[in-house]
């Protein structure tokens, strides 16, 4: 039976649970394709699920990974839509590896021009940019956004994409001055530190007290959420996707939506990808954008297989930004 190497673990934990194996390769079944995996995308999901801390248990030992970009080597039964050779962005399970399957309505065409790794980045941030903006958010040219944790792989193409959308007022957040000065230079026209007491007050100035239309929220827990309606418009949107301070038990009062009109919504990618019709346009788009030089892909970091646990102990110490790729 062929063998590959697979980044996975058989204990959840600390970074270093990741190790090398070598592990029988896989076979598509029916409706899946077989790919040689050229780069993966690196999610801060992944180090929830390293944890045993994901919505989505694992089954140790587990690959890790949801993310790859790579080259279509064989196909299982009833795949039609794609040939051997076809180069592919895929989301699936077990992308840590030389070779995984997806399925095949999971997988979305690369654009020449655009390379592995850049197309490794973008499956996950660049859905979830686009659809917590145009599709939750429903921002409309003229409003106002602010962006959480801005210099990372969602945010740093949320800030870019807000500009594309029309944004008349784009804010990010960041947690260090070099972080600040990135986010900036992708098109921000104010970054301030999530970490001050008062950033919400400093969010309000910005908008001349009437706040922001639309915020993309993942820090998580009832204060974040607190701090993000205060400075919320009216009639604004409040789209939460996540919960990096592994704070998942927030609360919201909904009485307390009534007074300004406000949304509070929930972004979650993976049910989204039953949707084909609202997730291969947005992807097609925005991998069009970076082909054109219009939208900029933030790679953070790049390494090794062999070398995975440092890129998730980097991530957890909030030292990077942008995407962090691994190339088998």
């Amino acid at each position: 039976m062929p063998a590959m190497r697979a980044l996975r673990f058989h204990k959840t934990g600390e970074p270093d649970v990741l190790v090398l194996d070598e592990v029988p390769a896989p076979t598509p079944r029916a409706g899946e394709v077989l790919l040689q995996v050229r780069a993966i995308g690196i999610n801060w999901a992944d180090t929830r699920f390293r944890r045993g801390e994901y919505f989505v248990r694992p089954q140790l030992p587990q690959i890790a990974g949801m993310e790859a970009a790579g080259e279509v080597i064989a196909l299982g039964e009833d795949v039609r839509d794609l040939a051997v050779g076809d180069r592919v962005m895929a989301l699936g399970e077990n992308a840590y590896a030389e070779q995984m399957t997806a399925r095949a309505d999971h997988c979305y065409p690369m654009p020449a021009g655009l390379s592995f790794v850049e197309a490794a980045a973008l499956p996950v941030q660049g859905l979830t940019a686009h659809h917590t903006l145009a599709l939750h958010g429903r921002l409309v040219a003229g409003e106002s956004v602010l962006v959480h944790a801005a210099a990372g792989g969602v945010g740093s193409l949320a800030v870019q994409l807000a500009r594309r959308l029309g944004a008349s007022k784009v804010i990010g957040t960041a947690g260090s001055d070099d972080k600040r000065a990135l986010v900036r230079e992708l098109g921000a026209d104010l970054a301030v530190d999530y970490r001050a007491a008062d950033w919400m007050h400093r969010v309000r100035e910005a908008t001349g007290g009437v706040g922001v239309d639309v915020i993309l929220e993942m820090i998580g827990g009832t204060e974040s959420y607190k701090r993000n309606l205060a400075c919320l418009a009216p009639l604004g949107r409040l789209v939460v996707y996540g919960a990096a301070t592994g704070d998942t038990r927030g609360q919201v009062e909904p009485i307390g939506l009534m007074h300004k009109n406000h949304t509070v919504s929930g972004y979650y990618l993976t049910p989204m990808l039953r949707r084909r019709d609202l997730c291969a346009p947005a992807l097609a788009s925005i991998a069009a954008d970076v082909v054109e030089k219009r939208l900029r892909v933030l790679i953070g970091g790049e390494a090794p297989l062999a070398e995975g646990s440092r890129l998730h102990r980097e991530m957890e110490a909030r030292g990077t930004t942008g995407k962090l790729v691994l190339v088998p």
